[in-house]
């Protein structure tokens, strides 16, 4: 466009067929359209139409015009001594054709070639200021993503060094507790007399739960002390008779009830049931009082729903607990969501889990 307006301007005064000109003008536009991806061969090809159509005797349309933007590109594009040679070149050649044709030197030098010179300098600094500053941004945005990747380790290295601490603490307290636990337990199993068959039934309950509970401490402490979060202890909806066998152990009457249809449950899905299942019981055993509860399987076409219901004595303040606490964050890492109702004083407590269905693909059966 501006070479264009340039040719019309030079071409006013009717010395030159302007139309030639104005098919240049057309070239050094279209050739541009390329100097992103080929800066040097555009520049190379601004500057031979430039000769060319200088030989030509067209309408002067100066040096600098047609070639800055060619200059900005290669200078952008990192080969700044490229530019630099080309515009001394072609700067050389039109100052010896210029005193050629009978031009004053005094004038060329000192009126006609500085804002040449100036042009084409600002193009190439210009270019070559836009790719520094490319460079530095990325530069920056790969030392922050360096820090990122070392705040990430450290904090990896952190935490690994807390689950092995987690897990000597577990081992050298809760399994010293519950190995005493046991052991005292028989001892007392031994030493009372047949006559009292409810205790020897409890203190029999006692130990085998302590025994039960001692095998999945070691499970946990092993898969603590691999650092290998996807294994998982034995628990899914195929314990729940076993977990409310042991509920019956304490005078609490669980019946387990399954509706909709029988569709496999994921093993992780099925964990998450099995946990928020157990939790649930052992608020009923410690706060409710209660005697009977309900627990409801319902596999619905969008999500497996278990409910756990009581006919209790109703705790406003376990809906609060880290149990009910940790039963929500279980049933948020699949999706899902979790409500604790307490209709009233002594009127039970009733809690929803909704645990949506993974997504083909999403969680495989075995994990």
């Amino acid at each position: 466009m501006a070479v264009g307006v340039a040719v019309f301007t030079s071409s006013s005064d009717g010395l030159a067929d302007p139309w030639p000109a104005y098919a240049f003008a057309l070239g050094f536009g279209l050739v541009l359209l390329f100097r992103r991806k080929h800066p040097v061969l555009v520049l190379l090809l601004t500057s031979i139409g430039i000769c060319v159509y200088y030989a030509l005797q067209y309408p002067p349309i100066g040096l600098a015009l047609p070639i800055a933007a060619a200059l900005f590109s290669v200078a952008e594009a990192g080969h700044l001594r490229v530019g630099i040679v080309v515009s001394a070149a072609l700067v050389t050649l039109s100052l010896y054709f210029q005193i050629v044709s009978g031009q004053a030197a005094g004038q060329l030098l000192g009126y006609e070639l500085p804002p040449v010179i100036a042009l084409m300098g600002a193009s190439l600094a210009l270019g070559d200021g836009v790719r520094s500053r490319r460079l530095l941004k990325e530069s920056q945005r790969e030392r922050e993503r360096q820090a990122r990747f070392e705040l990430e380790r450290r904090s990896t290295e952190q935490r690994n060094e807390e689950r092995l601490r987690l897990a000597r603490d577990l081992h050298d307290a809760l399994g010293h507790s519950l190995a005493m636990i046991s052991l005292q337990s028989a001892v007392a199993a031994e030493a009372l007399p047949t006559r009292v068959p409810e205790a020897q039934r409890a203190v029999a309950e006692i130990r085998d739960i302590s025994v039960a509970t001692m095998a999945e401490l070691r499970s946990t402490v092993r898969r603590l002390r691999s650092l290998d979060s996807t294994v998982e202890l034995p628990a899914g909806l195929g314990e729940l008779p076993e977990l409310a066998e042991q509920a019956r152990g304490n005078g609490l009457d669980v019946r387990i009830v399954e509706v909709g249809d029988q569709r496999d449950v994921p093993d992780a899905l099925g964990r998450t049931a099995y946990r928020i299942v157990q939790e649930a019981l052992t608020n009923v055993i410690r706060h409710a009082n209660a005697t009977k509860v309900t627990v409801t399987l319902d596999r619905t076409p969008d999500a497996l729903i278990v409910t756990i219901c009581d006919d209790g004595q109703g705790a406003a303040e376990v809906a609060e607990g880290n149990g009910v606490r940790g039963m929500r964050e279980r049933a948020a890492e699949l999706g899902g969501q979790l409500q604790v109702t307490i209709p009233g004083r002594d009127v039970g407590t009733v809690v929803t889990a909704v645990l949506p269905w993974p997504l083909p693909g999403e969680m495989r059966s075995d994990t």
